[in-house]
């Protein structure tokens, strides 16, 4: 009988002035704050695989991510998720529904795209109801704009697809705009360029908790258009 495995049983693999890149029990640490992420290697051959390989960023808890890697097993499931609280969720339940074809990356994901990953190496990405920083003043910090839409171009393979979840209008607006504006990306849906239903999606915490709320959902898709 495996053990069971809890939240607390992934313990952080070093301390802030030892941090490096490092693949630890499946999870593969991307330091914040570090300034040597263009030296890491993927010695592991974490990244080259057979399968193709599907990247969830903002992966939250890991809900989404983990049903999609059960409900896909010829794929290779990424889930990227900044803060290690979560990753330890994630990492959990990895273990014990016994996944065996998800790696998780503990970092920031523009980050990770840009350091860590080879071009031409991604079939599909997802970005699930990532943060809106709502506020005038902080929405510098949303993920879906130019540098990370560039990386993501670099990354996905021709007409391999990016898709962007959200129950924020105006984020989704930006997500829209940003994506049309690239000249690597084709939008895959009529204007408006998304769709309020997608049957069979998925379920994740926050995509659970704003339908409670009544929200609407924003379902955005653009395919790597051919270099």
């Amino acid at each position: 009988m495996s053990l069971y495995m809890q939240p607390k049983n992934l313990k952080f693999p070093f301390t802030w002035e030892e941090r490096k890149p490092a693949f630890y029990k499946g999870v593969l640490i991307v330091p914040q704050y570090y300034d040597k992420h263009e030296e890491w290697r993927d010695e592991e051959g974490l990244f080259v695989s057979e399968k193709p390989i599907f990247i969830e960023f903002c992966s939250g808890n890991g809900d989404w991510v983990i049903e999609k890697a059960k409900q896909n097993p010829n794929v290779l499931w990424v889930a990227v998720e900044m803060q290690f609280e979560r990753v330890r969720k994630i990492w959990s339940k990895m273990h014990n529904e016994s996944v065996k074809n998800l790696l998780i990356v503990c970092g920031e994901a523009l980050t990770f795209a840009s350091h860590y990953l080879q071009e031409n190496s991604i079939q599909e990405v997802f970005v699930n109801f990532p943060d809106p920083w709502p506020k005038d003043r902080h929405a510098k910090h949303r993920l879906i704009q130019r540098p990370f839409i560039d990386q993501l171009a670099r990354v996905v393979k021709e007409k391999g697809r990016a898709t962007f979840a959200t129950d924020d209008p105006p984020y989704s607006k930006q997500m829209v705009a940003e994506m049309r504006s690239h000249t690597d990306w084709n939008n895959c849906f009529p204007d408006p360029y998304y769709i309020k239903d997608w049957e069979g999606y998925g379920h994740s915490w926050f995509k659970d908790l704003w339908q409670r709320k009544g929200r609407d959902f924003f379902y955005i898709q653009f395919e790597r258009a051919p270099c």
